[in-house]
């Protein structure tokens, strides 16, 4: 298969990120209540702001923590994620900000199911997240809000000031906000979080209730979303057929996407042998040493649990089978496939 491109590897972060966070929330629901999903989920995001934030800081080569470096790095995320804002300086060093779109709304207004849920998300997330990541970047910036779309407003607003501090002699924020994104800042963005964002959830679920609940709950967000990406990368490379070959090229785009360094060592009609020697879940998990208790857990339970139903449902005929994981101790994970 060629090498990616970026707006292949694009087009697989930025759709996946918003469907992942949906699934875990919808999911943690089903499996414990509304209440403990919404405060799992406000932990998870609080956290990962600021993870975002401390990246897109680096990113962005903002050496100060100033008004205007929170409202660049801020409007950065959002016009990454698709917000449709406008920005105003006001007098007195006061920035607004009207919110005509937030696409967190957007997801859940376009499923009646959730409707109900939208004002709940407001009031109990959005609002002490955003008074959370303005704290954590500066103490001295104050936030404020008057109207909330989730709550029946027309927009949002954001009101944010800093003491002893005028924007308005500043460079111009509405110009350096309003920065030119193009793919490889949006790829890093999406690729950059994508994990993290999986992880926090994982690791919250298990704060709050208990490591095999979060296991479970991993396992089935993990075959709906592969069920998803599936689709979606069918549809996206013009895939008219389900052999062997067919998923092959589906898996060898997802894994290139994800990082997981494999190569295909057999290529048949009726068998197709991939091996894949890095894999980058498995390297985030060597890495904080805490999380190294779990791993043999997390690769033996979930990795063929989530990829065998959507491998049935591509193609009931193929069969896969694992021998070796990389978890367990093994040099590679080795993915068997067999057209019956």
């Amino acid at each position: 298969m060629k090498p990616l491109s970026v707006h292949d590897k694009l087009f697989f972060f930025e759709r996946n990120f918003f469907t992942l966070d949906g699934l875990w929330m919808v999911e943690t629901e089903k499996e414990t209540n509304w209440e403990t999903a919404l405060n799992i989920d406000l932990v998870v995001w609080k956290e990962l702001l600021k993870i975002i934030f401390l990246r897109l800081k680096k990113y962005l080569n903002i050496k100060t923590d100033n008004l205007k470096d929170f409202i660049k790095i801020l409007t950065f995320r959002w016009s990454v994620e698709g917000w449709n804002y406008e920005l105003a300086i006001r007098d007195q060093g006061t920035i607004e900000v009207s919110i005509k779109n937030c696409p967190y709304y957007a997801a859940m207004d376009r499923n009646p199911d959730r409707h109900d849920k939208i004002p709940l998300i407001c009031k109990n997330v959005c609002i002490p997240l955003y008074e959370s990541i303005t704290n954590e970047f500066n103490n001295k910036i104050e936030i404020k809000r008057t109207r909330y779309k989730g709550l029946g407003d027309i927009n949002c607003d954001f009101i944010f000031s800093q003491k002893g501090g005028s924007p308005s002699k500043s460079p111009n924020v509405k110009r350096l906000s309003k920065r030119r994104l193009n793919n490889k800042d949006k790829l890093f963005y999406f690729s950059k979080n994508f994990r993290t964002l999986d992880g926090l959830w994982v690791i919250e679920v298990e704060n709050q209730i208990n490591f095999g609940t979060a296991l479970k709950i991993d396992i089935i967000v993990w075959q709906k979303l592969y069920g998803i990406i599936f689709r979606r990368i069918v549809k996206y490379l013009n895939i008219q057929g389900n052999s062997l070959k067919d998923l092959t090229k589906v898996l060898s785009f997802i894994w290139n996407c994800e990082g997981n360094n494999h190569e295909i060592v057999k290529k048949t009609e009726k068998e197709t042998i991939i091996n894949i020697v890095t894999c980058p879940y498995l390297e985030a998990m060597k890495r904080n040493p805490e999380r190294h208790k779990i791993i043999s857990s997390i690769c033996k339970d979930m990795c063929v649990s989530y990829l065998d139903p959507v491998i049935k449902t591509f193609n009931s005929n193929i069969v896969l089978k694992r021998e070796k994981f990389i978890g367990m101790g093994d040099q590679i994970c080795n993915f068997h496939l067999t057209l019956k």
